[in-house]
């Protein structure tokens, strides 16, 4: 199994040094239960105000992308899983992009999707997104998921589990193909230092890409939870869950850097 999985108790003064770049998933990882806590909002203005440039990558919607990037203190949103970025403009305008590996059919293919999965609870957000399916992942049996991923399949889709859905999009992309790429044409930051500057948060397994892709990565407690389900683990995983584990390892973090 490939990452440590330690207990957290802060960076040594060798990670931390370089880091310019904190990238993080959202849901259950800066939230808790869907709430966004003071903690966890404080940390990333900290982080902003130390200078650090600050990246979202989440299987959430293109409407929930859309109040991050204008209100939360963020550079970048990589949304519904890569499928479409969105970022700010030279002219405090917002730019939007879509994902150039998305499949030439992938509307179609998600209208079949959606008739052929007609019994299943969506999300409550589905309404927001342009690209991807979620499913919600609590109103799914053990068997309704099994088949549910076999399905998509099926149809030449591509399905990541996160802590609340059953992300499902159509293309040859993904978190951390996404985040490469949009790094790449938004900002003209090239691999590999976008990966060895950077530092990535997560909790779940749809974020396993992520953690074979940043050499410095933690889970929060979830992931302990969970870890014999993982092939991939983070570094480090912390002893508290979603935000204020995160809050705790930002903390961390300026504090290395200081």
């Amino acid at each position: 199994m490939k990452g440590a999985g330690l207990p957290f108790e802060g960076f040594s003064e060798e990670e931390s040094q370089g880091i310019e770049i904190i990238v993080s998933d959202v849901d259950d990882t800066i939230t808790n239960s869907g709430k966004l806590l003071p903690e966890a909002l404080a940390a990333l203005w900290e982080a902003k105000r130390a200078g650090k440039m600050i990246v979202l990558v989440t299987g959430g919607s293109a409407g929930w992308a859309d109040a991050y990037i204008r209100q939360w203190p963020v550079d970048l949103v990589i949304a519904e899983g890569g499928a479409l970025a969105l970022a700010h403009g030279k002219d405090d305008s917002i730019v939007y992009k879509f994902n150039p590996h998305i499949a030439p059919d992938a509307k179609k293919k998600r209208e079949n999707l959606l008739k052929a999965t007609a019994g299943l609870t969506l999300s409550s957000d589905q309404y927001a997104r342009v690209h991807d399916i979620a499913y919600d992942k609590s109103k799914l049996s053990s068997y309704e998921l099994k088949t549910l991923l076999s399905v998509v399949q099926a149809m030449g889709g591509h399905a990541s589990v996160s802590s609340i859905h059953v992300n499902v999009g159509f293309g040859k992309f993904s978190k951390a193909s996404s985040y490469i790429m949009f790094m790449s044409t938004l900002f003209d930051m090239q691999y590999p230092s976008v990966v060895t500057k950077s530092v990535y948060f997560g909790d779940s397994l749809n974020d396993e890409d992520m953690f074979r892709l940043f050499p410095l990565s933690v889970g929060m407690h979830s992931v302990e939870d969970a870890r014999d389900s993982f092939e991939i683990l983070p570094r480090y995983i912390t002893a508290e869950y979603g935000g204020r584990g995160f809050s705790r390892a930002i903390h961390a973090l300026l504090e290395a850097n200081s």
